[in-house]
C-alpha cells in the first residue's frame, strides 16, 4: 500500500468519525460543547487542516493554531475588543467590558470587577460577549489578549481547578485525584485527539489548559491583528500590566473617573480564582519543577506557545 492510498485510507476514516461526532454533539448543550456555527469549524476547513497537519507534521509537540472555543468581549462605544483566554484574566475581562458597556447597571446590581460574573446582568445587555471573527475585524481599533508564561499559567489552573474544585467536585481533572502527570497526560492525548480532528468536544479541563495559540481565532496572520499584554506572577508586573491596560483605555476615550475607578478596584482586589502567591501554589509549584515526567509533558504540550508568543522557554533544547 502506497503512502498516497494510505493518507486517502487515513483521511476517509478520519472524515466518518467527523461526521459521527457532530450529528451526536451538535444536538447538546451549545454552552458546554464546542461545535458551533463558524466555517473554520466546517468539513472542508477542518479536513483540510487534518489533511496539512498528517502530511506535514512528525513532531511529538502539540501544534498551534488548532481552532477552539474562542469568545470575546468588545465595547463598540470605544472602538475597543478583547479575547478571553482561560486562565488570563478572563473573568476580569468579562466584567471590564460589561463595565464599560453598562456602568451604570453594572455598579446598582452590586456587580465587582474582580468576582465572579452574576446573574444580575444578562451576557447580552452587557455587550456582544460571544462576536465572532473578531481577528478579522475592523471595527475595533484594538484587539487585546493577555497572555501569560504557559507553565505558570497551567499551574494556576491546576490549583485552582485539580485541587480547590476538585475538593468538592471529585470529577474534576479526570479523577486524578491532584496527580499532576496523571492530568497531563490526559490532556496531551486528548490534545492530540483535538489536533486531529478526532475529538470535537471539549471538556471543562481542555477549556483550561488548552495551549493559547488555540484560542482567539489565531493563525499565522490573524495574530499580528492583536495587541498583547503580559501577565507576570510577581505583583510588580502585575500591576504594570493594569498599568498598560489603563493607558489603553485612556487612549481610546475612556474617561479618567471611569480609569480611575478601574484601576483602584484591580489594584486593590484579585478573583476568587487566582492562585499567585498562594502557599499551595509554591508547593506545588517545585514538585512540578522537579517532576521531570511532568516537565517532559509540559514541553511537548506548551512548547509551541513558548515559539509563538516569543517568551522565554523553561525546556532544554535539543
Amino acid at each position: 500500500m502506497t503512502i498516497n492510498l494510505l493518507n486517502t485510507f487515513l483521511l476517509f476514516a478520519i472524515l466518518i468519525i467527523i461526521t459521527i461526532n457532530l450529528s451526536y454533539f451538535c444536538s447538546k448543550d451549545a454552552n458546554r460543547y464546542s461545535v458551533i456555527q463558524d466555517e473554520r469549524f466546517s468539513i472542508f476547513n477542518l479536513t483540510r487542516s487534518i489533511s496539512n497537519w498528517t502530511h506535514t507534521s512528525s513532531s511529538p509537540l502539540i501544534p498551534p493554531y488548532v481552532p477552539f472555543r474562542s469568545t470575546f468581549v468588545t465595547s463598540p462605544k470605544y472602538s475597543l475588543a478583547a479575547c478571553r483566554i482561560q486562565k488570563n484574566l478572563s473573568t476580569i475581562l468579562l466584567n471590564l467590558f460589561c463595565f464599560l458597556n453598562t456602568p451604570r447597571k453594572f455598579s446598582k446590581t452590586g456587580n465587582s470587577l474582580t468576582v465572579e460574573f452574576r446573574n444580575h446582568i444578562s451576557v447580552e445587555t452587557c455587550n456582544k460577549t460571544h462576536a465572532n471573527h473578531i481577528a478579522m475585524n475592523t471595527t475595533f481599533t484594538t484587539k487585546l489578549a493577555i497572555i501569560r508564561d504557559p507553565v505558570e499559567r497551567f499551574l494556576s489552573g491546576f490549583v485552582d481547578k485539580c485541587i480547590h474544585e476538585a475538593e468538592k467536585k471529585d470529577y474534576r481533572c479526570y479523577g486524578c485525584n491532584k496527580d499532576m502527570v496523571c492530568v497531563l497526560k490526559e490532556q496531551y492525548e486528548r490534545f492530540k485527539l483535538i489536533a486531529e480532528g478526532r475529538l470535537l468536544s471539549f471538556s471543562y479541563e481542555d477549556r483550561h489548559f488548552a495551549p493559547m495559540s488555540w484560542f482567539c481565532d489565531f493563525d499565522s496572520e490573524t495574530i499580528k491583528n492583536y495587541r498583547f499584554l503580559f501577565f507576570g506572577e510577581t505583583e510588580e508586573k502585575q500591576s504594570q500590566t493594569i498599568r498598560e491596560l489603563m493607558n489603553i483605555f485612556s487612549v481610546h476615550g475612556v474617561d479618567n473617573g471611569t480609569i480611575s475607578h478601574i484601576f483602584q478596584e484591580l489594584s486593590a482586589n484579585r478573583t476568587k480564582h487566582s492562585t499567585s502567591g498562594s502557599a499551595i501554589r509554591e508547593k506545588i509549584g517545585k514538585e512540578m519543577r522537579s517532576d521531570p515526567e511532568a516537565m517532559r509533558l509540559l514541553h511537548l504540550i506548551y512548547e509551541n506557545d513558548y515559539r509563538i508568543f516569543k517568551l522565554q522557554s523553561p525546556f532544554i533544547q535539543s
